[in-house]
């Protein structure tokens, strides 16, 4: 009888797995980034939807069932306009990548097909082809005062994580230190077009690439919310 065992070949790392036109990234959620203007505003459009909800509930019960139209529709479409335009985007980080939901589109970037992260006008990364995804959730901070580089890099160096989430210059610090610990851990970019061999020449690197579709959802919602919102000014 034979001693000799036998090991099944090392697993890909999870970001070398994810199949170009898959949508997913197989590594855990980390966090997750909404700016604080865009969550106070988004729950002032719900809380609001819900007190002139209330309101009307409380005429039909008194017996005043005329002129309901206006008040429900603005209601209903102010809610929903809350939820698509400013509590829904969001920048989901992975271990393995990261997930922009925009408006009506979600993107999902693999950290293997990331060539660059930037924060020129929103957090942007940048694929190995030269296109660009930004976040609709994380703008670019406006400043009065031109700050100063050192100004910059102290504030680069002292920032709390907690305070990661409020500016694109804080997201991309984020998205770096993962897409760092990412490619610690082993992970490689990708090959524009598949096909090169990876370290050892066994397997051939499969093609990576950042996937995005339209959240059907949100367009349906949103343009339900607008329509609404038209009737109730119009009604």
């Amino acid at each position: 009888m034979s001693t000799s065992a036998s090991s099944d070949p090392t697993p890909p790392h999870p970001a070398r797995g994810t199949a170009e036109g898959s949508g997913r990234l197989t590594g855990p959620p980390l966090r997750v980034y909404r700016t604080m203007p865009a969550r106070l505003m988004g729950w002032v459009l719900v809380v609001g939807a819900g007190v002139l909800a209330a309101l009307t509930v409380v005429d039909v019960v008194a017996g005043h069932r005329a002129g309901l139209l206006p008040p429900v529709a603005l209601a209903v479409g102010l809610g929903a306009l809350g939820w698509v335009l400013f509590l829904r985007p969001s920048v989901r980080l992975h271990e393995d990548g990261v997930v922009l939901g925009n408006l009506v589109t979600d993107t999902t970037v693999p950290f293997a097909a990331v060539e660059e992260v930037t924060h020129q006008w929103a957090l942007e990364l940048v694929d190995r082809q030269g296109r660009r995804h930004s976040a609709w959730a994380v703008p670019v901070k406006r400043e009065r005062v031109r700050r100063q580089a050192v100004d910059d890099f102290a504030e680069t160096t002292v920032r709390r994580r907690g305070d990661a989430g409020t500016t694109a210059q804080g997201v991309a610090d984020e998205v770096q230190r993962a897409l760092q610990r990412w490619r610690l851990d082993g992970g490689e970019l990708a090959p524009d077009g598949g096909g090169d061999l990876a370290p050892g020449g066994k397997d051939p690197v499969p093609p990576v690439a950042p996937v995005q579709r339209p959240a059907w959802g949100a367009v349906v919602v949103l343009a339900v919310a607008v329509a609404l919102v038209v009737l109730a000014l119009l009604a």
